[in-house]
């Protein structure tokens, strides 16, 4: 079984006292081929059944290819698609109003 690595993927910067959101994805590469999974490196699927992988060519970054899935992933289990631009990710913060 290949060794399961972990990525950390930004997805919402730090703004003033919000200290941003990140999130962790898992991967394997395996004959030349780079499969997000699960903690235990069972590959992930999405509710149609895809499967995110990527094959690696020469000079590719391996942790960085795992992040853009990670955040691909991410996206469609928030019910967006793969290409749709992000939606909202949690509650909405108003300043307090001074009168």
């Amino acid at each position: 079984m290949p060794e399961v690595h972990s990525v950390q993927v930004q997805i919402e910067r730090p703004k003033g006292r919000f200290e941003g959101r990140v999130v962790e994805g898992r991967y394997i590469v395996e004959d030349g081929v780079l499969s997000l999974t699960n903690h235990d490196g069972i590959p992930v699927r999405d509710a149609e059944g895809k499967a995110y992988t990527h094959k690696l060519e020469p000079g590719d970054n391996a942790k960085q290819i795992a992040g853009l899935l990670t955040k691909k992933f991410r996206r469609v289990r928030r019910g967006g698609s793969s290409e749709a631009p992000r939606a909202f990710s949690g509650p909405l913060t108003y300043p307090k109003l001074k009168y």
